[in-house]
């Protein structure tokens, strides 16, 4: 598979990613997102993201580009194309916040994908003259820390007990003791979609970086991720954060959403 960008990127005719940054069709299976923030309702962190999946495009699309742009697909994207992909939305960013500004990066770690590193070394890019930058990396828990929170699932169950058993049940016997067994836990492969949003602490700071952000108050942190499907990630990523320092400015920047 190749690609052409315009704004968005579609299928050609045999069936190779088109990546076009002149033209965005409404078919598109992913399409540039105009520059704009917005801030969410949890704590007001301000969101960005750089491409969007068109809602349309099917299961098996997605996966085959986020392999593809992670590199770990059948086919690659090229060195120089995925350069782009990554440098042309980061521009528009930096008009809107100003990388500049931001204190602190925070970005996760992974064992399969090289992407979120290529994503760093390009916003160094644009901030590499503040020498007092600092870098977070949040990594995987071990298997066996991984937790579920029974609070938030108890109060979105409560209207039917039938249901609530059910899944307690298959929670309690089947999904925790196997994710416990794992020598590698992967959210997107070990959990089903519908309970992403309950499992915690299955990413964490170091004990030096907690020490360090939680001196962070009133700084400007950008928090970077590659791929934001179910949004389970992130909302880890930030309830790692907020339990460290509850007063610092968070913006969240994902390549693709």
């Amino acid at each position: 598979m190749k690609i052409l960008i315009t704004g968005g990127v579609r299928l050609g005719d045999d069936d190779e990613f088109v990546v076009d940054y002149t033209y965005d069709y409404p078919d598109d299976l992913i399409h540039l997102v105009p520059p704009q923030l917005y801030r969410s309702s949890r704590r007001n962190h301000i969101y960005w993201f750089g491409y969007k999946f068109n809602k349309g495009i099917g299961s098996k699309q997605r996966t085959d580009f986020i392999n593809y742009v992670k590199g770990i697909g059948d086919s690659v994207m090229p060195d120089n194309d995925l350069t782009k992909f990554i440098e042309y939305p980061l521009g528009e960013l930096d008009k809107q916040i100003s990388m500049y500004k931001i204190d602190a990066f925070v970005y996760p770690l992974s064992g399969r994908s090289q992407l979120v590193k290529r994503m760093m070394n390009i916003i160094g890019g644009y901030s590499s003259h503040n020498a007092n930058r600092l870098n977070f990396e949040i990594v995987k828990s071990a298997p066996t820390d991984v937790d579920f929170d029974w609070e938030l699932f108890n109060s979105d169950t409560e209207d039917d007990p039938n249901k609530q058993a059910q899944m307690t049940k298959y929670v309690k016997e089947v999904l925790l003791p196997a994710i416990h067994d794992l020598d590698y836990f992967s959210l997107a492969h070990s959990v089903k979609p519908k309970y992403r949003k309950y499992i915690k602490n299955f990413l964490h700071l170091s004990d030096n970086d907690i020490e360090r952000f939680s001196k962070m108050q009133g700084k400007n942190i950008l928090v970077v991720d590659d791929i934001n499907t179910s949004g389970a990630t992130l909302d880890e990523i930030l309830r790692v954060l907020d339990e460290v320092n509850h007063d610092c400015n968070i913006f969240v920047y994902t390549l693709i959403g």
